[in-house]
């Protein structure tokens, strides 16, 4: 059963790292002739500044879903596809805005007359939420039953440990106790 639970979160997480990769890419470019040349180029990032921020939320919901423990498991990877449902929204919405994206670096160019070339990493990115929503689905339904990282993962018993004289005595003084009756 942790076997699972692990290829799931591996899939979140690689959906997640394949956003990540995708945001930082070039998603579109423009020569524009004229009085003078010019250049310009957008990335992921430019064209959606919100892609690598939820690429990181999901490569954090992925660690999460593996630390927690039933309930919280199944809350973490059902915040988790809703984040990669919202990463495959903005990664469609996003490739419409390269052109936006462009015009707005290019110089003195009418928008509509700008010829454009527009490169396929949004679809890489929307894939990579695809993937994140389906493994985050299936933790979300099937995690509570699979078996998390451990008893040794735990925090230790506040009740094991023996108390300090020094830290009891302080305390009492903080509670308002006199130590001399």
């Amino acid at each position: 059963m942790r076997a699972r639970l692990l290829a799931a979160a591996a899939a979140a997480a690689a959906g997640g790292l394949v956003v990540l990769l995708a945001a930082g890419r070039q998603w579109g470019s423009a020569t524009i002739t004229g009085a003078a040349r010019q250049h310009v180029t957008v990335t992921g990032r430019q064209v959606s500044s919100a892609l690598p921020a939820i690429a990181l939320a999901l490569l954090a919901l992925a660690v999460a879903v593996v630390a927690a423990s039933s309930v919280l498991r199944r809350l973490a990877a059902g915040i988790g596809a809703l984040v990669a449902v919202s990463c495959v929204v903005t990664a469609l919405r996003a490739a419409t805005d390269v052109h936006h994206a462009l015009a707005a670096r290019a110089f003195g160019v009418d928008l509509t007359t700008m010829p454009t070339q527009t490169h396929s990493w949004w679809l890489l990115a929307a894939l990579g939420g695809i993937v994140a929503a389906v493994a985050f689905g299936a933790i979300a339904v099937a995690g509570d039953r699979w078996q998390g990282m451990g008893a040794r993962y735990d925090a230790p018993d506040a009740a094991k440990r023996p108390a300090d004289p020094a830290a009891s005595a302080w305390e009492a003084l903080d509670r308002g106790d006199d130590p001399t009756d």
